[in-house]
């Protein structure tokens, strides 16, 4: 499945650029996901497919396994343009369910920055334009120090985010 959104957008690697707690080691049965993101606009995308691991009510999608995806690609989106932050919270609105094996696609942006917040804004749509569920985020700015403290991180991890980030 083809999203026309995606055409001016470049793919991101995870594992190579930052780590994905939601694919982990790949799953098309739980989560097929790929990211992308376009440099011009700031969007951040994901090409998402849930399987029957990731099974709310039958058939389709749970909805904190939608909520999940949401939340780290805004994560991203603050991250690849240059916003190292971390989540200080969310919410989801749902419209309709999320078929299992569907293709669908999350489109995230950057609304507004204030002092040491960004505001996100994200949708969840499928080929039609047809939204599923959308997002608002509030994610506060960290110093690459306060990452560097927290102990669940390795170094590696840490060079991941510093390449990351623009402001580091």
């Amino acid at each position: 499945m083809s999203f026309k959104q995606l055409s001016a957008a470049i793919p991101i690697e995870f594992g190579k650029q930052f780590i994905s707690f939601i694919t982990g080691e790949h799953n098309d049965r739980r989560i097929s996901l790929k990211y992308y993101h376009n440099e011009v606009s700031g969007t951040m995308y994901a090409q998402v497919r849930f399987g029957k691991l990731a099974q709310g009510p039958p058939g389709h999608t749970h909805g904190g396994a939608i909520s999940a995806v949401f939340d780290e690609l805004m994560g991203a989106c603050c991250w690849v343009n240059g916003y190292p932050a971390m989540t200080a919270q969310y919410t989801t609105r749902f419209f309709r369910p999320v078929s299992l094996n569907l293709d669908v696609l999350y489109c995230a942006d950057i609304k507004m920055v204030e002092g040491n917040k960004v505001n996100l804004g994200a949708t969840l749509i499928d080929d039609s334009g047809e939204k599923y569920a959308e997002a608002k985020g509030l994610f506060i700015l960290q110093d690459m120090a306060t990452f560097e403290k927290m102990s669940q991180l390795d170094p590696d991890s840490v060079k991941h985010l510093k390449e990351l980030s623009k402001h580091s």
